[in-house]
């Protein structure tokens, strides 16, 4: 073999052998399946009259895990969305800044969401007053 064949092929080797390695993984890339997450619908309320009430931070705990929601205010301020967005777990005192009182429709019962600052809103109802004093 003569030093030029060596070096043709050295120069073929060279920039064969990136592509030989880089295409099989741009394959399976491609064609591996990945997770879309699906956008879900939240659900719309209307706001009570006066419903929207921002005060000054106040305690609040949690007694077991509870379902915490992302909302959306209609530009008019009488609709809002919340679309659920995980739980609130940890059972630490929270501070509540805001309560927004809500009807799905007029025959049923109005519900009250407060917003816990730094996460989302809560069901009034599954959240407790007061600061959270762990047992001893």
């Amino acid at each position: 073999m003569t030093m030029k064949k060596f070096a043709t092929i050295i120069s073929v080797a060279s920039l064969a052998l990136p592509l030989a390695f880089a295409a099989p993984l741009a394959v399976s890339a491609v064609t591996a399946p990945t997770a879309v997450a699906a956008k879900t619908k939240g659900t719309t309320y209307t706001v009570a009259k006066n419903g929207v009430k921002n005060f000054k931070a106040r305690s609040y705990h949690i007694k077991k895990n509870i379902a915490l929601y992302k909302g959306t205010l209609s530009k008019n301020h009488s609709k809002i969305t919340f679309t659920r967005k995980g739980k609130l777990t940890k059972p630490v005192t929270y501070k509540v800044t805001r309560s927004v009182k809500v009807s799905a429709t007029k025959n049923s019962k109005a519900k009250t969401f407060l917003y816990v600052k730094g996460y989302g809103y809560v069901f009034a109802s599954q959240i407790a007053k007061g600061k959270y004093l762990p047992a001893d």
